[in-house]
């Protein structure tokens, strides 16, 4: 099992990851059509919510002591796969 503070780190490191993805996104999603733009602003907000949640899950868990932190971890799992599967579709609609 990974450390806290391992996990901690691999967090931080997803969210650099995402914020790039992010920004590559919202440049393509400046260039699309109205139409397009229209069908996928949810889409983009979604994809910033989920970010949004892991930054305040890496606060819960900064903050957790190192037995909670494993219920922390699960969230962030779950915030992982939810934004994967967002981005992919954003990615194929564009």
């Amino acid at each position: 099992m990974t450390s806290r503070d391992e996990y901690i780190d691999k967090i931080k490191s997803r969210l650099d990851e995402w914020n790039e993805e992010i920004g590559e996104l919202e440049a393509r999603f400046e260039q699309a059509s109205d139409s397009t733009k229209e069908k996928l602003a949810p889409h983009l907000a979604r994809l910033r919510q989920a970010r949004d949640a892991t930054v305040t899950k890496l606060s819960e868990l900064r903050s957790a002591g190192e037995t909670s932190w494993s219920s922390i971890e699960s969230d962030v799992e779950h915030v992982w796969k939810t934004f994967r599967q967002s981005v992919n579709y954003f990615k194929s609609q564009l």
